[in-house]
């Protein structure tokens, strides 16, 4: 009895170990697939032509009259935040990756609750594996103040083939007319002023205008992924009057076959720059086409400069991927920096001192061919230099990589980064 378990325990482990590597494989090759851009408008020459040419590749058309409004670190994006929900007189719709235990989890749980009571529709999308540590207690109180709560995505024996393809958007839409969506998730980690280890660096904002309609999109997409209903009509998609000059392009991403739109969004934004390109990135893995493709654009003569988490990072075998691209970035003249202080979070691009990209979407394979990504890109260049200003307060908290911190890795730690790089799909 005991070989024939000893025997079928070694069949499922070979079956796993065969699945996990098939799908390692799979996911990098679709992550590598090379960017062949053509016939890019540059941001510098014209805005309103790039915007155009991005809202293409992503498959969303451009929003004209939108206001956006930038805030930096929980000190002032959960206020915001609290203050979005406790306003809501029809509708709240909520979707995020990471919901976790402490006392910001128990402040939304609260203000949902709270919405519920006054006869606001409150649907809430947490996701099966981010969201794996939300206390119980928090979920019975929201239901039974009247939220909808449900799962995107938990382990199941007939949907254990999608388990790995996650919900990693964030976003929060008030009465159909209010957007939240940046990079910050519900635990305690995002709160403070991202001036300690315990307070993490990130941004989110809020946007006004018709281009609500696409962040409330996303959510309809991961609500009818849980729940298998379709919310539509006037309360969730209604009149959106012009609130601003800002222009806007969505960046819904849901990967299936070929590049996704996260992945495509990426590739022009970098095509498209002719002075500037900054980046921050907590989970920076480029694959070898985009190291060419940021490398060809120093070769041009943009200033690109990449900044990454450095010894604060809540996920170190992606720093040990992240490590495998670095000297071949190096060479091409890219500039690395790591951030100091604190976990930085950020999924933020700024080109050309005029278009801004901000969300979900981290630099590696799972945001490129896994996970249902979501992001906004703004032709704005007030909000441009908000965002660089803030990344020059950045740079301040960071050391710039050089080549010899890669000369004086060991052998082993060489061999650790090359397993990592190799299985960066599953980080």
């Amino acid at each position: 009895m005991i070989p024939a378990i000893i025997s079928i325990a070694v069949l499922l482990f070979a079956i796993a170990l065969g699945v996990f590597i098939y799908t390692t494989l799979a996911v990098n090759a679709e992550a590598d697939r090379e960017q062949s851009i053509v016939s890019v408008p540059f941001v510098e020459h014209d805005p309103a032509a790039f915007m155009r040419a991005l809202a293409g590749a992503a498959g969303h058309h451009v929003f004209d009259g939108n206001a956006i409004t930038l805030y930096q670190n929980g000190v002032e994006i959960f206020p915001a935040l609290l203050e979005g929900i406790a306003s809501a007189k029809a509708s709240v719709n909520f979707s995020t990756f990471i919901y976790e235990v402490g006392d910001i989890p128990t402040q939304f749980a609260n203000a949902f609750a709270d919405a519920a009571r006054r006869g606001v529709e409150v649907r809430v999308v947490l996701d099966g594996r981010g969201s794996k540590t939300i206390l119980p207690e928090l979920i019975g109180m929201m239901k039974a103040a009247g939220c909808k709560v449900v799962w995107f995505r938990v382990i199941r024996w007939n949907t254990w083939a999608k388990y790995n393809h996650r919900n990693h958007r964030k976003l929060l839409i008030v009465d159909g007319t209010v957007a939240f969506t940046g990079g910050v998730g519900i635990a305690d980690e995002w709160g403070g002023n991202g001036d300690s280890p315990e307070h993490w660096r990130d941004s989110h904002v809020r946007v006004l205008g018709p281009s609500v309609a696409a962040v409330q999109a996303a959510f309809v997409d991961n609500w009818n992924a849980a729940t298998g209903e379709l919310p539509v009509g006037d309360a969730f998609f209604p009149l959106l009057p012009v609130a601003g000059n800002t222009q806007v392009s969505a960046v819904q991403s849901n990967p299936a076959n070929g590049t996704s739109a996260a992945q495509r969004s990426m590739a022009v934004l970098i095509a498209g720059a002719t002075k500037r390109l900054w980046i921050t990135n907590a989970y920076f893995i480029p694959s070898p086409p985009f190291v060419r493709a940021l490398c060809a654009a120093k070769a041009r003569g943009v200033d690109v400069k990449i900044l990454v988490p450095g010894r604060y990072l809540d996920e170190p075998p992606v720093r040990w991927a992240s490590r495998r691209t670095w000297r071949p970035l190096l060479k091409g003249g890219v500039e690395l920096l790591e951030f100091q202080r604190t976990m930085i979070h950020g999924k933020i691009v700024i080109v050309d001192s005029l278009v801004s990209s901000i969300g979900s979407i981290n630099f590696d394979a799972r945001s490129f061919a896994l996970n249902a990504e979501f992001g906004i890109v703004a032709l704005d260049a007030g909000l441009a230099r908000q965002f660089e200003d803030a990344f020059t307060d950045d740079l301040r908290s960071a050391r710039r990589v050089v080549f010899e911190d890669l000369d004086h890795l060991s052998i082993g730690t060489r061999l650790v980064d090359a397993v990592c790089y190799w299985i960066r799909a599953q980080l």
